[in-house]
């Protein structure tokens, strides 16, 4: 048994070696696509099959002796003086001792490459807030799902705006605590491209409880060839520059809204922040709605006013969310300072003006004139 463990221990270490292939999924495990998976994936069968091994000796074992010694009717019980069997009494110390250090040392060895990213690894700053995520690029593009490149190495550098999150990418095998006030890392590398539609990607989920909206965290991992990754990474730094004055609130609106629908609502549902249904008619209606200190809307928006203009009152909101607390709300928003530009908000702001144009999800309900719509074909081709 001791050489059959031996070379399953020894067949792990060369594998450490191969290049990496996709590891199917099995009835523990979903599918492997990152370079650690396979390595992953093999020790955890090995330690899954010693302990069916073992189960199966230990059951069979019991069942024998329950049915060898048991007492018959009418045998008189008796007790014998305690007795030794020196080999067999090693054997059972041993051998589980040099498995455990078996798999202690491939476990410890397999954990330090976990955790020791590659000199040539792409970064991409990842910041958890309640309840999302923001992936930030060298170039300054940012993105809600994780977008990376095929055939090389990608650290994640990663904080927290608040509570404890936890980032787990289940098909690359790599999971990390982030922890407020620290940064953390993760590293992987995948070969298999998915191509930017959102339904391929990879699952990433937060697995550290952390509030309401804790099921809200679910992203999406897309990986690009290394071309087509360049090529978005220009084309997401620029998006919003692209498109239109005129046509910001509804093409950039909609985009920016997914990232806070997990609180704001379009049609009155409430949610953990004040829904944004007929926002811009209390804001600017006299009266409007109260905040925590018992001020309403009209006291703080207008000429000789804290704010000038209902515009001046979103964006600040959006920078300083918990200066002015509508009542009821607790302060739970993130700021999105550095996350937003002045463009990004110019764009939330035209969509809180144009609410009837969208649907209860945040999609855009007309169409664009046919001249319109054909330069925009055009430029989508391009």
């Amino acid at each position: 048994m001791l050489s059959t463990l031996t070379s399953i221990f020894i067949a792990t270490a060369s594998v450490q070696a191969a290049p990496p292939v996709v590891t199917p999924a099995d009835f523990w495990l979903p599918i492997g696509a990152s370079v650690q998976a396979h390595n992953v994936d093999l020790m955890f069968n090995i330690i899954n099959y010693i302990c069916y091994f073992f189960f199966v000796v230990v059951l069979a074992m019991m069942v024998w002796f329950v049915i060898k010694y048991r007492a018959k009717p009418g045998t008189r019980i008796r007790t014998d003086g305690m007795t030794h069997h020196t080999v067999l009494e090693l054997s059972w110390s041993v051998i589980p001792l040099l498995i455990c250090i078996a798999i202690f040392f491939f476990g410890f060895t397999g954990y330090v490459d976990l955790i020791t990213p590659p000199k040539n690894s792409f970064d991409v700053n990842v910041t958890a807030f309640k309840w999302g995520w923001q992936f930030k690029y060298p170039n300054g593009a940012q993105s809600d799902n994780l977008v990376v490149p095929s055939n090389r190495p990608v650290r994640l550098v990663m904080r927290s705006n608040d509570v404890l999150h936890c980032c787990f990418i289940p098909a690359f095998r790599v999971k990390k605590d982030i922890v407020p006030g620290r940064y953390s890392t993760l590293w992987f590398q995948c070969d298999i491209p998915t191509g930017i539609e959102e339904k391929n990607g990879y699952h990433l989920f937060c697995t550290e409880y952390c509030g309401t909206g804790h099921s809200n965290m679910n992203r999406r991992v897309m990986v690009l060839p290394q071309a087509e990754f360049d090529e978005w990474l220009v084309k997401q730094a620029q998006w919003l520059d692209e498109i239109p004055d005129d046509e910001l609130y509804f093409k950039a609106g909609p985009k920016i809204y997914a990232r806070c629908q997990q609180c704001h609502s379009l049609d009155g549902t409430v949610g953990l922040g004040p829904s944004w249904q007929g926002v811009w008619t209390r804001l600017t209606s006299p009266g409007g709605a109260r905040f925590s200190d018992g001020k309403s809307y009209a006291d703080i928006i207008g000429p000789g006013k804290e704010y000038a203009t209902p515009e001046d009152y979103i964006r600040d909101s959006i920078y300083n969310p918990g200066k002015h607390l509508v009542a009821t709300y607790g302060n739970v928003m993130p700021t999105f300072k550095g996350q937003l530009t002045d463009r990004g908000v110019d764009s939330v702001i035209g969509m809180m003006k144009h609410l009837d144009e969208f649907d209860a999800k945040g999609a855009w309900t007309k169409t664009l004139p046919p001249a319109a719509a054909k330069t925009e074909s055009k430029s989508e081709q391009k």
